[in-house]
């Protein structure tokens, strides 16, 4: 993935509705102590949750990671609908695999073979590739309130995890399939986290470059960059998640 240095993230206005609706659902009534210590202990979960950097297998089997979800009616995005029964076929899948810039063990692992409403996609793609639901769940917040048919940067990045074409190789899978896109962005930030995007050390930075550093691996989806230009990006994944703002009322009232 030589080219991610090219990947400066300009937010799109539907992530401009996600912070406009963070900065709403941040006022109102009081919040308890034991409430807030309960928010900010949730980014330290996550972290805590996240199977070790170089863990093997690089993700568990999609039937396995198909049985950690937990299952529910609950869906704020219904017109994610068609993307969310949308799996990619196997010609599709050779084309992605033939031209990804992701390591073989992980790209190869990549499948979008899963069915459900979004939330139930975002816990799928996180149990498969290792990490806490609620990390991908706020970073979908943060890129496209969940929207499947969010497009920025200009029209070159698609879907719930606005997956970039160009750097990642993958439209138009990454705009017709919830599941690949995020099954996608399960496997690119495992590859980061696991310490296999060493040309990091190569572009600028703002400490070197290694394994196991969850929000760091975060941050180079936005920037490209290793803990350089994307702090506030990282912070606000961090607020989303301990606010879990997909809970709050006005999460569906905006989709």
């Amino acid at each position: 993935m030589r080219d991610q240095s090219r990947h400066l993230r300009t937010l799109g206005c539907t992530a401009a509705l996600a912070v406009g609706g963070l900065v709403a659902l941040s006022g109102g009534a009081g919040v308890s102590a034991q409430d807030a210590q309960t928010a900010a202990d949730r980014a330290a979960k996550a972290k805590a949750a996240t199977r070790p950097a170089r863990s093997k297998p690089v993700a568990i089997p999609d039937a396995t990671a198909a049985r950690m979800v937990n299952k529910s009616n609950w869906e704020p995005r219904p017109r994610n609908r068609k993307a969310n029964r949308r799996r990619p076929s196997q010609d599709a899948l050779r084309r992605f695999r033939r031209w990804s810039d992701l390591p073989r063990a992980y790209k190869r692992r990549v499948s979008g073979n899963y069915r459900g409403t979004t939330d139930e996609i975002l816990q799928w793609a996180a149990r498969k590739w290792g990490f806490a639901p609620d990390v991908l769940r706020a970073v979908g917040v943060i890129e496209s309130w969940w929207k499947m048919r969010a497009v920025g940067d200009e029209g070159r990045s698609y879907g719930i995890m606005q997956v970039k074409r160009g750097p990642h190789c993958c439209f138009p899978l990454s705009r017709r399939s919830t599941a690949f896109n995020v099954d996608y962005y399960g496997a690119w930030l495992r590859s980061v986290y696991d310490g296999r995007a060493r040309w990091l050390n190569g572009e600028r930075r703002g400490e070197r470059y290694r394994r196991g550093d969850l929000w760091g691996s975060v941050g180079v989806w936005y920037s490209g960059r290793w803990h350089y230009n994307n702090a506030s990006y990282i912070g606000r994944v961090k607020t989303t998640l301990r606010k879990r703002v997909w809970k709050r009322a006005g999460f569906r009232a905006g989709g």
